[in-house]
């Protein structure tokens, strides 16, 4: 029987554990329900895990036999939305939902446990499987590299389902897949004052404009438009009423880029123009940079790997190589600290109330893509480990 027939015959126990999750959101740090569902899962398989950073799972099949490590990551947080799905897995909790498919993450990598753990024979070496919170707001992954659970791994994989990409359809970019995500803010300390004499003041507001306007135009004078780059302002709070200058403004925005050259130009600007333009005018500024995660890069050998096998189990007509970079982030990209790897987009729409954005209100997957994601887990598991030592 075919890896995809396997996979298909257990399409009903991946539904349920996807319609559990959906229905059971968490939101990330904390996912204690979510992780003892996952726990009492894969004990049932017999498969022991234990517990990092109090809520990423952590699973291991060894087959007994020397060879290379491969590490699977399926992240397992949900969103602060309101569910307006009308179906019989609708969200429980109030607030909160599955709105970018980690449900079906979750769900699949469950499903390519229990068929890998079939498959202990045929191949080599081990597998460890990390169920990983909190990818949403930029936590969790280096959690788990901080525990050392990558200090022998040799590959690491990942999928993430695509409301834009049919079902059947896996898209594999070689080279930069995803933007790096930094978080920016910028206090401005200028000096209150009734607007009628702002010669006794220092005008925050004034300054903050100034500093927005400058980093604006920042991209298209020192990144090269071929790779491309976003330094986008998301947030401006300043004053308290309509006659009185402000003493102090605040500007949050994110930096997102395709090399460790470009963020740290962006960054290194963000820094000057700040600096530089409150000083101007008579005030400071304090700039904070939290680094969220690196640029998703998918090397020419890893995707090589991975496309080879979604060949066998999609057909190579239905495995897209040409897919365009995309600014959005995910910290799976961070693995790639300690070890090489692959990121997936499997297709996840079949209708219109499937082929939702992600992050909306509305968004679902369709079934028959859970059976896709397990099918090309455990297919890359047996083509990779294989079954000679290594």
């Amino acid at each position: 029987m075919s890896i995809v027939s396997e996979s298909e015959n257990i399409l009903d126990y991946l539904w349920k554990q996807r319609n559990y999750f959906h229905s059971h959101p968490e939101l990330g740090l904390q996912e204690f329900n979510t992780c003892l569902h996952i726990e009492e899962e894969l004990n049932k398989l017999g498969i022991k895990s234990n517990r990092v950073a109090g809520t990423n799972v952590i699973a291991e099949i060894d087959s007994g036999r020397p060879g290379r490590t491969l590490f699977i990551r399926a992240d397992i947080d949900a969103l602060p939305i309101q569910e307006k799905n009308e179906v019989p897995y609708k969200s429980q909790n109030d607030g909160i939902m599955h709105a970018c498919g980690h449900d079906g993450h979750a769900a699949y990598l469950l499903g390519a446990a229990k068929l890998i753990l079939k498959h202990k024979d045929d191949f080599s070496g081990k597998v460890i499987l990390a169920f990983q919170a909190a990818e949403e707001i930029g936590k969790g992954a280096r959690d788990i590299i901080a525990a050392g659970i990558l200090d022998n791994v040799d590959r690491t994989f990942g999928i993430h389902f695509a409301s834009g990409m049919e079902v059947g359809k896996i898209g594999i970019k070689i080279g930069a897949d995803m933007a790096s995500c930094d978080r920016f803010r910028i206090k401005i300390h200028g000096k209150a004052a009734h607007i009628t004499t702002p010669q006794n003041g220092v005008d925050s507001v004034f300054i903050a404009s100034l500093i927005i306007s400058k980093l604006h135009m920042v991209v298209s004078k020192i990144i090269s438009p071929v790779e491309g780059a976003i330094l986008g302002i998301g947030s401006v709070h300043a004053g308290s009423t309509y006659n009185i200058i402000a003493g102090e403004a605040e500007i949050e925005g994110t930096i997102r880029a395709f090399s460790a050259e470009s963020r740290k130009k962006l960054a290194d600007s963000v820094i000057k123009i700040a600096s530089e333009t409150a000083w101007e005018f008579g005030g400071s500024a304090e700039v904070d940079i939290e680094d969220i995660c690196d640029s998703c890069i998918n090397p020419a050998e890893t995707a090589g790997e991975v496309i080879e096998s979604a060949k066998k189990i999609a057909g190579a007509e239905n495995v897209l190589t040409d897919i365009s970079k995309r600014f959005g982030s995910d910290n799976f990209a961070d693995y790639s600290r300690k070890a090489l790897g692959t990121y997936v987009h499997v297709g996840s729409a079949d209708s219109p109330s499937t082929s939702v954005a992600h992050h909306n209100e509305h968004f679902d997957l369709a079934k028959n893509a859970l059976a896709v994601a397990a099918s090309l887990a455990v297919q890359y598991t047996l083509d990779y480990l294989g079954k000679a030592e290594r």
